[in-house]
């Protein structure tokens, strides 16, 4: 893949694109691994959710936004749309790893 000044058209600028996006996938999909670990160490499902985690790790988020010289709410809103997604997910694997799904 190219940087971006050694691109010398649109096919090099989208396949540059592509080859990120798949990456960024690929990182969820590995994150979704972590997240599915976690609950083999919360007690109950009560304790998935982890509001002051939650916030702490929105807090992280602006701030690495903000280093990469990218919009902090929209960083932000990125993740506050993804947590919930894997929190849910989380708890569906919990409840299934207990018998309760």
């Amino acid at each position: 893949m190219l940087r971006p000044d050694e691109c010398t058209g649109l096919a090099d600028i989208r396949h540059a694109i592509d080859t990120l996006d798949h990456e960024m996938v690929t990182l969820l999909g590995k994150r979704m691994g972590y997240v599915l670990a976690a609950s083999r160490f919360k007690p109950n499902e009560q304790s998935i959710p982890a509001p002051d985690r939650v916030a702490s790790m929105l807090e992280a988020r602006r701030r690495w936004a903000k280093e990469n010289g990218l919009d902090s709410d929209f960083v932000e809103s990125l993740f506050e749309h993804l947590i919930p997604w894997f929190i849910a997910r989380q708890v569906e694997y919990w409840r299934s790893r207990r018998g309760q799904a």
